[in-house]
């Protein structure tokens, strides 16, 4: 077989997704002549197909290192490099194919799915535009045009982007399904569950549009639906906890305690501690009568712990340190009124406050990896104890600060993300409740969301916040702020301490 005749099958094979066939095919070329520069591009696009991007980078590699990088081999550069989470050099390959070709559609859409990698939103979307401009029905470049906008709280951008992606690719399981994500989040619950219906019809076997559906059936109040949809995720992906989770709180809520309780340990087979499931089974355990057994899950007097901080290097005071807490919380450019999917009600919300500029809260991290190091040292738990699952070998920190007004709280929630979690109390009102009658501003825990509230419910306990003080306590513990009136703020900075997945 001649080189042309060889190259058309490698091609026909890349074009039918025969990976396999196309990377044999290609190598059998380059057994004949090693430097075929056309056939170890097309291996490297091969690879790529078959996700090796390692051996996709080796085989550019292997093109001669003088000869000046072509648009086709920069390309397949940047994807394989982006595939192996090295973006900054996946960045660098796709502005040097557009320093080539400043107008290759595909260029500015990769480039734009890797800066929003690398959290520079504003610059991606400028490229992502830009390749929607130079090829208006590229359906990636939509997709993640989508993913920002939802980043940003444009939900109305993102739908008219997915929909306007939806009539190119009409029958795209995965496109349908974020539409119907988008649609969900803008509140057109009745659009939402038809492109969630219309994705099941293209592929029944999306996991990922089951749990969807499931959660708008359970938002449009339809709980026995919801059920079947999360059973019918479950069975598609029987690996992901997310689904698991989802049917396990509907049943709770449906008032299937039982049936819960057995999800749970079916679940902790792939998770163990996870977050959500140990807030289920307290729960569940309840509901079926085993009182003992969730007062153990829930030891509080063991598992919430606060101290008093002392005043870092360089503050004469606790106060003047909260202070220049508060001043660098005020002015942080990510504070924003209530962002969506926080528990938050009537007050501001920053984003990671570890993230840029630190000021005076690297000094709290400090103080908080040392409380943690306090924590994990006191910890005395039965051997069978779930919490805290396996530890990661150092500690990853996430911050945000909380700014409430009057009447200001957040709903009962858990840090499902986490292994551990704590707040610090910078600024107090003085209509701070006294404990007698009043726990106006207080921290309590152990009150479950409202749809999932049962009898016997789980103890619960406040506790007094305190300017300068510290509560840690586990991230599945269900927790919330006590409402308070008067005019002064309420500033607080929580705190997760990232936990380490099974398998990791």
């Amino acid at each position: 077989m001649n080189q042309a005749v060889e190259s058309g099958e490698i091609q026909r094979r890349m074009a039918a997704r025969d990976w396999s066939g196309a990377i044999a095919a290609a190598r059998s070329l380059l057994a004949v002549d090693p430097g075929d520069v056309g056939a170890l591009l097309m291996l490297a696009e091969a690879l790529l197909g078959a996700r090796q991007p390692a051996k996709a980078l080796g085989a550019l590699k292997r093109l001669s290192p003088g000869a000046k990088a072509t648009p086709r081999q920069l390309m397949l550069e940047g994807r394989a490099r982006n595939n192996l989470g090295d973006l900054n050099a996946a960045e660098k390959a796709f502005r040097r194919l557009l320093e080539i070709e400043p107008d290759d559609a595909d260029a500015h859409s990769n480039l734009g799915h890797v800066l929003r990698g690398l959290m520079r939103n504003e610059d991606a979307e400028r490229h992502l535009r830009r390749a929607i401009e130079l090829e208006p029905q590229h359906c990636r470049a939509l997709q993640t045009l989508a993913a920002i906008c939802l980043t940003g709280g444009r939900t109305g951008e993102a739908v008219e982007a997915l929909q306007q992606a939806a009539l190119i690719q009409p029958k795209n399981p995965v496109l349908l399904g974020h539409l119907g994500a988008a649609l969900h989040r803008n509140g057109n619950f009745p659009a939402a569950e038809q492109a969630y219906r219309a994705a099941l019809a293209a592929d029944p076997d999306q996991a990922e549009a089951w749990l969807n559906l499931g959660i708008t059936l359970q938002d449009t109040g339809r709980l026995e639906q919801a059920v079947a949809a999360y059973d019918r995720s479950v069975h598609a992906a029987p690996g992901s906890v997310a689904a698991r989770i989802r049917l396990i709180e509907a049943l709770l809520a449906h008032g299937e305690a039982q049936a819960a309780l057995t999800g749970v340990e079916h679940a902790q087979r792939l998770d163990p501690a996870h977050p959500s499931l140990l807030a289920a089974m307290s729960l569940a355990l309840l509901g079926v009568g085993r009182e003992a057994e969730a007062e153990a899950l829930l030891d509080l007097p063991r598992l919430v712990m606060s101290m008093d901080l002392e005043p870092p290097s360089g503050w004469d005071s606790v106060q003047s340190f909260n202070q220049a807490l508060a001043r660098h919380v005020l002015e942080h450019p990510t504070l924003a009124y209530e962002p969506e999917g926080h528990a938050t009600r009537r007050g501001r919300h920053t984003g990671n406050l570890l993230e840029g500029d630190k000021g005076p809260v690297e000094m709290l991290e400090q103080a908080v990896n040392r409380a943690v190091e306090r924590y994990v040292e006191q910890l005395d738990l039965a051997p069978n104890h779930p919490f805290p699952g396996p530890l990661p070998d150092s500690q990853r920190l996430t911050m945000w600060s909380v700014v409430m007004d009057t009447a200001g709280h957040q709903l009962p929630h858990i840090h499902p993300a986490a292994w551990l979690s704590g707040v610090y109390y910078v600024e107090l009102p003085s209509s701070l409740g006294d404990g007698e009658d009043n726990r106006d501003g207080w921290i309590e825990f152990g009150l479950p969301p409202e749809e999932l509230q049962a009898e016997p419910g789980p103890s619960l306990h406040a506790f007094a916040p305190a300017e300068g003080r510290l509560f840690l306590f586990p991230s599945y513990f269900y927790h919330r702020t006590m409402p308070f009136e008067g005019p002064a703020r309420r500033i607080s900075i929580a705190f997760d301490v990232l936990r380490r997945p099974p398998g990791t």
